[in-house]
């Protein structure tokens, strides 16, 4: 297996001047076309009123989103709700569906790239800072000047380090479990091939990949998470008054 951080396996497509690769391309827009299949569907079956285990499976996630938001103090402090439950659900399924192309040879799960984990970290740092804008307006920019006077200036220069550590933090989190699980199942199949796996090799395969899959929902659960303790950062955004103490803005 080749390192796939930034590789691409596949050829590569040129258009108005960019170079994309194939493979995660076509992988990506696979996700998209199953999401989209699923999301018609479920809204279809609700429609009729027939609701079934897809239905449900969405009710429970967006509760734990609604709770969760709940319990973190945003429910109150963001305005447009529906938007950011929509936003941390669609995060949510997929990076799900995409990590679960991990255990479907011979497909390569879009998440295994920097070039899709990275564009997802940026999709939800520009989401954080909107939010906090739209919240906050001219006073979002304060919350990055911890203390009073010139040393308030200087300390900017780790407030806007921290804030671009995030994307990085998000992407290679998310790229570097998904890479490591498809990297074990490759050396899986390698040392544990032919007669040996058809005696019993395939167990340890097989609990590999229920593992991978383990996996693949938690680092789902975990981006979504992050996600949003991102954007409750961001709408409960702290000002400072004269004095340097801190208190969170109301609006």
């Amino acid at each position: 297996m080749n390192f796939k951080g930034l590789a691409c396996d596949g050829s590569l497509w040129h258009w108005l001047g960019m170079s994309v690769c194939s493979t995660t391309m076509v992988q990506t827009w696979i996700v998209m076309v199953i999401l989209a299949i699923l999301g018609l569907a479920a809204a279809a079956r609700a429609r009729r009123g027939k609701l079934g285990g897809l239905q449900n499976v969405l009710e429970a996630v967006l509760d734990f989103i609604a709770g969760f938001m709940g319990a973190g103090g945003i429910v109150g402090a963001y305005r447009n709700r529906r938007l950011l439950y929509e936003f941390l659900l669609t995060l949510f399924f997929f990076v799900l569906v995409s990590n679960m192309f991990d255990v479907i040879p011979p497909y390569i799960a879009p998440t295994n790239t920097l070039n899709t984990t990275a564009a997802l970290a940026v999709l939800v740092f520009f989401f954080m800072h909107i939010s906090g804008v739209s919240r906050h307006k001219g006073r979002y920019g304060k919350k990055f000047i911890h203390v009073p006077g010139v040393m308030g200036y200087v300390f900017l220069i780790f407030t806007v380090i921290e804030e671009l550590s995030k994307p990085l933090t998000l992407s290679f989190r998310l790229f570097g479990n998904i890479f490591a699980g498809e990297l074990l199942i490759s050396i899986l199949l390698f040392l544990v091939h032919g007669p040996a796996y058809f005696a019993g090799g395939f167990i340890v395969h097989v609990g590999w990949l229920l593992f991978s899959i383990f996996v693949g929902v938690v680092q789902a659960f975990i981006f979504m998470i992050l996600t949003f303790s991102y954007v409750n950062q961001a709408v409960a955004a702290e000002e400072h008054d004269a004095g340097g103490h801190a208190a969170v803005a109301e609006a």
